[in-house]
């Protein structure tokens, strides 16, 4: 299923209620989609019997994910990072003090466990359908920051945060979510209903 584009991506809070009942809440964008790279990681094991391998077993374990967006909001900063507000007073060279809210991220700053969601337009024997995901429960670092001088062409820099997917925790330690839907309509309702 050739899938050409990627939309709507969407994070919220990961709660652990009563009898391990997983929730979500304070869903939010996290900026424009850009992309999207997920990795697994499996336990395996072999077993060899009369010269040959018997048994094999493979298990996922978890993996990272890597978004990269246009811009992430303060709001899932705050989330995402554990990043808090600070707010300065400045004074412009000839012109008047003014209150600037900035963000800061700090050693002892604990960012969230979130689920994330979005969905990609796909074709399914020629008929475009849309494919919707959601890792039900990640934790991420602030991006990496690489910024150069502008020269003959622009380049422009954004953020990839990074993050580790694990196993929810749910009876069943489910780690990714995913259906095919049939209008765009449905997979934004889709991705609202799995961060709820």
């Amino acid at each position: 299923m050739p899938k050409f584009d990627l939309k709507g991506i969407r994070i919220a809070e990961y709660k652990l209620g009563a009898n391990n009942a997983v929730s979500y809440e304070n869903a939010q964008t996290i900026g424009d989609a850009m992309a999207v790279n997920m990795e697994l990681r499996f336990a395996e094991a072999r077993l060899y019997a009369e010269g040959r391998l018997a048994e094999y077993v493979r298990e996922v374990t978890g993996g990272t994910v890597s978004i990269a967006e246009k811009y992430i909001p303060a709001a899932a900063q705050q989330v995402l990072f554990g990043s808090r507000e600070k707010t300065r007073s400045i004074t412009p060279a000839g012109g008047t003090a003014k209150q600037i809210t900035g963000l800061v991220t700090g050693s002892d700053d604990s960012p969230k466990y979130v689920g994330v969601a979005a969905y990609a337009p796909d074709m399914v024997d020629t008929v475009k359908k849309y494919y919707c995901f959601h890792f039900r429960k990640a934790k991420f670092g602030l991006p990496a920051m690489s910024f150069q001088t502008k020269g003959e062409s622009i380049q422009f820099s954004t953020p990839t945060a990074t993050g580790e997917l694990m196993a929810d925790d749910s009876a069943t330690h489910d780690i990714i979510e995913d259906a095919t839907v049939d209008t765009e309509a449905e997979a934004i309702a889709w991705v609202t209903a799995v961060l709820a």
